[in-house]
């Protein structure tokens, strides 16, 4: 695979899907970085899905996320920051299942997901309408609503049209495995990442890179890709990463709790 075709695929992620608008705590452009590392490892995931056999090499992987929807779906469009009203939250539902869509091509979407290992607070997803083509972005980790709430909020620039469907699921994570040296291995998840996520190699190989060398790497550059052992190495990736995309975090206020942004 060229380094063209790495930077096709991830950094569209990075720049639509994977554009994570931080909390005060972890701060917005360490948490764009953080999804920077997964769109490597997950957005090589996504290659698979030309090939034959796809959803066993992705369903099989330590550490995924499996959604089971729960009741009915609600679709909405809207301009400008709206909720969308699912009804009673079902006892056993842990997130928001949420398919949504730029119709403007300009101004960003911003929503809340479920916080992951370390953040403070709740995480979100960010989307650059003018870098988004209008396709549909998938999240199955949507936070539910608050506590007495049945409602759902995207937050939009005031001009800026969007549609979206929305679902309660509930939804179960298998362990990352452990290699003999104690490495963890697998998908990036709700949990964190772990020591080793999965990639493949530019001979067409499949394995595992290490998540410290992926948060290390700058603009581009070749990266190791090994076995599940971490010591057998069975090829390089070279890839390309564009710069973070600027987010307007005055759109999403409510992630601050009240207080001012620009502290």
């Amino acid at each position: 695979m060229s380094t063209t075709e790495m930077n096709t695929n991830f950094a569209q992620g990075v720049r639509a899907e994977l554009a994570a608008i931080g909390t005060k705590d972890s701060g917005l452009q360490r948490h764009q970085r953080r999804a920077r590392g997964l769109a490597v490892g997950l957005g090589a995931l996504a290659l698979v899905g030309a090939t034959t056999g796809a959803a066993v090499v992705v369903y099989n992987l330590p550490g995924t996320t499996s959604v089971a929807l729960l009741g009915s779906s609600v679709s909405t469009t809207n301009t400008g920051t709206a909720n969308i009203d699912l009804g009673p939250v079902p006892a056993n539902a842990t997130v928001v299942v949420i398919d949504w869509a730029c119709i403007s091509d300009i101004g960003q979407l911003a929503l809340l997901t479920v916080p992951s290992a370390g953040s403070a607070g709740p995480d979100g997803r960010g989307v650059d309408c003018a870098g988004s083509g209008g396709r549909t972005i998938h999240v199955d980790d949507g936070l539910l609503p608050q506590a007495g709430s049945t409602s759902v909020t995207i937050t939009a620039d005031p001009d800026t049209t969007w549609k979206a469907t929305a679902q309660y699921a509930t939804s179960t994570t298998t362990e990352w495995s452990v290699n003999n040296d104690g490495q963890t291995y697998g998908v990036p998840n709700v949990h964190g990442v772990p020591d080793l996520t999965p990639a493949r190699a530019s001979n067409g190989e499949w394995g595992y890179v290490y998540s410290s060398e992926l948060q290390a790497m700058d603009k581009e550059g070749f990266i190791s890709v090994y076995t599940a052992d971490g010591t057998t190495m069975i090829g390089q990736q070279p890839f390309h990463i564009l710069d973070n995309i600027p987010v307007d975090e005055t759109i999403i206020p409510h992630l601050y709790r009240g207080d001012d942004p620009s502290k």
